[in-house]
């Protein structure tokens, strides 16, 4: 009895000598052809020959019966069988008439084909089985002979077999021996040159082994990768039936690989299936995008030259086809390597410079991603990459202008998710980023403030931080995106109340209240925001009074000094004329206070000349201090400024202005011989005191009563206010 497998082969057994495969297996390579044109005859036999069927029948009847007769038996054999088959044929054509004989004829023919197809499917098996399956190297480099034999023997019908050729020839593609490989890619090129197009229903398996040995460790089967790469390259460019459907998964997942070899053949193929008229890459090419990305941040300039080539034909590619690309998997692909930290510089500049073309090309497909395009482009505003940080100046400012626009409705916008990337970007330690968070804000500001005050919280106490930013710049884009924020009452008093809190406790940033409020003032109303800081002022406690007045002393050389209160510094001039202005100067009065000094400036001022020289004289009970004089030189430089010119003409006129002359005389009673008693002591000198203090005197009367608005009253406040802040300062010590 045979086995299963010997009852299968036993057909063919008797064909495949050991002459054969010692030939098929053989280190040369003459003996090697001998064997496959050995194969090449047994498949024409096969698949041609009427006696090669009858041969192999005999062969088998002799094989099962004899056990292997010498070759004249089988010759003998064969004859017999010949002259049988020729006899049957004769007779037949002499018993049925035309037709039925060519009906005849064309089944015989028929099944001998069917009969000769399986026959060379079974050797196939035989072969993979006895050669393929061995563990000797060159027995599975004869079978890989062989199967080369029988492609080229099959020829046109080669189709048929190609289930049976392809897959032991990929598994040899994976063979430990080198020289396997080598002779794998032979065999695989001799099918191909024969199948033509009808390799390509197996092109995605073959593409995947090909892959594997493009980054093979030997030279050799490296470049028999190559010529049959070229092949296959050939065959799909020439074959309309090719469907890229098959290629693409496989692309798709080798893209990715990090071997310089495998990256490059990935490439090439995606070259030349883009180069091929009837297949349209771009609507593949979320599948393999980021592959190529990736390889700008290869070691090898080659292949990081060859793939930004690839990246720039593909973005004309888009340009002229902007209408059927879908933007957004390629965005978010693009996306992820602006953001990716292992990646080059190179491939962020690419990346936001498709970015950039992108919202040139159909702003309104871009749109819908703007808080995640606007998050990856503005880190990178501040690199140390030029290239890079000026193609990330241009895209932001592209943004920028196309949020402004008043086309773009503010209803496509996520403000929560732009607030939360200016979040990020103002607790950079790179100004370029600070600054740009900032002008974002204000943007946003302009565009809706109501959907912007929706989410302030997340940004809030960021943007009071950056007020004690170093940089001026900063600090004052931050004050015009918080002069916005201010425009409605409760926000306004919750910013100044923040502010003066900050100057409390960093003594540092009350250095910078001069700009900061110079700033505000031409954003905002000058006269509001100093009666709102009065209130604050007022409602500080008692253990603030040290800071109270040093922030009063603040407050008004801001207010005598910047050109920007010019306005308020008229109005609180009109006091004796203007009930608002009388109201200003109230208002101000009580927590000028705090600061005696600022308090006299402020009188000076306004022309409240009696309370001040009230003022003066209160001083009497005050304790004399360095800085107390030192405020009062100050003053009096202020006074020979062009703030005090109208007070220096007042002068001239001492009969309408008696207090002012004892004001200042006051003051330089308080002086001590110094520069600032010298030369108030000089002005009043011109003024020819002795001779008309009399005449003022004798006038009093009648004017005594011109600068008494609620005199005795704001005159009792100030002694209270300096009450408190003498108890303190005797508690402390």
């Amino acid at each position: 009895m045979l086995s299963s497998r010997e009852d299968e082969f036993a057909e063919i057994q008797g064909l495949i000598s050991q002459s054969l495969i010692r030939n098929l297996s053989d280190k040369l390579k003459d003996k090697r052809k001998l064997g496959g044109e050995e194969i090449e005859q047994l498949i024409h036999k096969f698949l041609h020959s009427s006696d090669g069927i009858s041969q192999v029948s005999t062969t088998d009847n002799t094989s099962t019966s004899s056990n292997g007769s010498g070759s004249n038996g089988n010759n003998s054999a064969n004859k017999n069988d010949k002259e049988t088959i020729e006899q049957y044929t004769t007779n037949s054509s002499t018993t049925t008439g035309p037709l039925e004989s060519l009906n005849t004829n064309e089944k015989q023919d028929s099944e001998r084909t069917k009969r000769g197809e399986v026959l060379v499917k079974k050797l196939l098996k035989y072969l993979i089985i006895q050669l393929i399956d061995s563990v000797q190297p060159n027995m599975r480099k004869g079978g890989l002979w062989a199967i080369s034999s029988v492609s080229i023997a099959t020829f046109d019908e080669i189709g048929k077999y190609l289930d049976f050729m392809i897959p032991p020839v990929l598994k040899c593609f994976n063979d430990q021996d080198s020289k396997v490989r080598f002779h794998a890619c032979e065999a695989m090129y001799n099918i191909a040159k024969v199948a033509r197009g009808k390799i390509i229903p197996y092109l995605s398996r073959v593409f995947d082994g090909l892959c594997k040995l493009s980054a093979d460790p030997d030279v050799t089967v490296q470049n028999a990768n190559v010529v049959l790469d070229r092949l296959l390259k050939d065959i799909i460019t020439e074959d309309d039936s090719f469907n890229v459907d098959l290629l693409i998964p496989e692309i798709g997942k080798r893209v990715t690989a990090n071997d310089p070899f495998t990256r490059q053949f990935i490439l090439s193929w995606i070259i030349i299936l883009d180069s091929v008229p009837d297949i349209d890459m771009i609507e593949y090419l979320p599948h393999f995008l980021s592959g190529i990305f990736s390889m700008l941040s290869d070691q090898n300039r080659e292949i990081v030259h060859q793939a930004k080539i690839t990246l720039d034909e593909f973005l004309a590619e888009i340009e002229s086809n902007v209408d059927s690309v879908d933007f957004g998997p390629l965005i978010k692909i693009l996306i992820f390597h602006c953001e990716n930290q292992i990646g080059s510089n190179l491939s962020k500049q690419i990346a936001i410079t498709w970015i950039y073309k992108f919202l040139q090309f159909d702003k309104k497909k871009v749109l819908p991603y703007h808080a995640q395009v606007i998050g990856a482009i503005v880190p990178h505003i501040a690199h140390v990459d030029v290239d890079l940080r000026n193609i990330c100046t241009q895209a932001n400012n592209e943004l920028m202008k196309i949020i402004e626009d008043k086309l773009t409705t503010d209803q496509i916008l996520s403000f929560s998710d732009l607030l939360r990337v200016i979040k990020h970007e103002l607790q950079k330690l790179t100004l370029p980023n600070r600054i740009c968070a900032l002008k974002w804000l204000h943007i946003l500001l302009n565009k809706n403030i109501d959907r912007v005050m929706k989410h302030i919280d997340i940004i809030f106490a960021l943007l009071l931080s950056a007020l004690s930013d170093p940089n001026e710049e900063v600090v004052s884009l931050d004050l015009q995106v918080l002069s916005i924020i201010s425009t409605t009452e409760e926000n306004f008093q919750k910013f100044l109340r923040n502010l003066v809190l900050m100057f409390q406790n960093d003594t540092h940033l009350l250095n910078k209240a001069g700009f900061m409020f110079r700033k505000l003032s031409v954003m905002l109303n000058p006269e509001k925001i100093f009666k709102e800081l009065s209130n604050i002022i007022l409602e500080l406690k008692t253990n603030n009074f040290e800071f109270a007045s040093t922030l009063v002393q603040t407050l008004n050389m801001i207010l005598l000094t910047s050109k920007e209160l010019m306005e308020l510094r008229n109005s609180i001039k009109k006091c004796s004329t203007s009930l608002e202005s009388q109201q200003l100067f109230y208002d101000l009065f009580k927590s000028w206070c705090h600061n005696p000094v600022s308090t006299l400036t402020l009188c000076l001022l306004s022309n409240q000349y009696k309370l001040a020289s009230a003022l003066v004289s209160s001083f009497s009970e005050a304790e004399v201090t360095v800085d107390f004089l030192t405020q009062i030189d100050n003053l009096i430089q202020l006074i020979e400024s062009p703030i005090f010119v109208d007070l220096r003409l007042q002068l001239l006129e001492p009969h309408k202005h008696p207090y002012l002359l004892k004001t200042l005389y006051g003051i330089l009673m308080l002086l001590p011989q110094s520069s600032a008693f010298t030369k108030l002591s000089k002005r009043l000198e011109c003024v020819g005191t002795l001779s008309l203090l009399e005449f003022t005197k004798k006038q009093k009367d009648e004017n005594s009563d011109s600068d008494g608005y609620k005199s005795e009253e704001l005159l009792e406040h100030f002694k209270n206010i300096q009450s408190k802040l003498r108890r303190m300062n005797e508690a402390t010590e």
